[in-house]
């Protein structure tokens, strides 16, 4: 049995990689591990050349991934959450994906499983993956999501920025609460004379979020790594 992990963050040893290779590392199986920044792996383009064989005829590097989900039992995509969305680079590759639809839906029946990491709406993406990889015809065992390092914490200007994540992702921006105080508690310290979009005035306490430091996150995506095992194996005896 094999269990293919696909990261769609451009950061050197992102959280999202570290999370992907957890839940591939819990599996106990096989398993092959993808960083698409790594790749030139561009978006569909809709030219209908995959229609009567399911192979995209884009000649860019997803000619040497194509073998790797069609041998893959299990899947486990991962994203980080770029202005509320997936990264372009995992978008480019759950729309390559298409390839697999036409009559076969060669994508049916894989075992699949989502991660995503982000600093408001990597619930949001959580929830698109986990979709996207169903519409795929996967039996997905479950999704997780997690908060990572905002960007503007390694940027020079973060803490003066009146643009700064958690100001784009305030209240008085976004019309929701994100909840920046409670989630980067000992991480971000607001000041009260910030005004988002007029006057940044912030204190970066810690600069990274690691998620090796936080057990229930790293629970969680052991908990998926075991739940594709045993849905695997539950099929391999028959069970299912």
């Amino acid at each position: 049995m094999y269990v293919l992990g696909v990261s769609g963050s451009p950061t050197r040893n992102a959280n999202t990689d570290k999370l992907v290779k957890t839940v591939l590392d819990s599996t106990g199986l096989e398993t092959a591990f993808v960083k698409l920044s790594d790749l030139d792996i561009g978006p569909c383009r809709a030219c209908m050349g995959c229609v009567k064989t399911n192979k995209c005829v884009v000649k860019d590097d997803f000619q040497n991934i194509y073998p790797m989900v069609m041998k893959a039992d299990a899947m486990v995509v991962g994203s980080p959450t770029y202005y509320g969305l997936p990264s372009a680079f995992t978008k480019a590759f759950m729309e390559r994906l298409y390839a697999f639809r036409h009559v076969n839906l060669l994508t049916k029946g894989k075992v699949g499983a989502a991660v995503a990491v982000g600093c408001a709406a990597e619930k949001d993406v959580e929830a698109w993956l986990g979709k996207v990889m169903a519409f795929s015809g996967m039996d997905v065992v479950g999704t997780m999501s997690a908060k990572g390092t905002p960007c503007c914490f390694v940027c020079e200007p973060g803490e003066t920025c009146s643009y700064a994540a958690w100001n784009l992702y305030s209240p008085e921006v976004s019309g929701m609460d994100f909840g920046w105080k409670e989630n980067y508690k000992g991480y971000l310290e607001i000041l009260s004379d910030n005004v988002p979009y007029k006057k940044g005035s912030a204190k970066i306490l810690k600069q990274f979020r690691n998620v090796d430091d936080e057990p229930k996150v790293l629970a969680r995506a052991n908990e998926l790594g075991q739940a594709i095992r045993k849905k695997l194996t539950d099929r391999d005896n028959g069970k299912i």
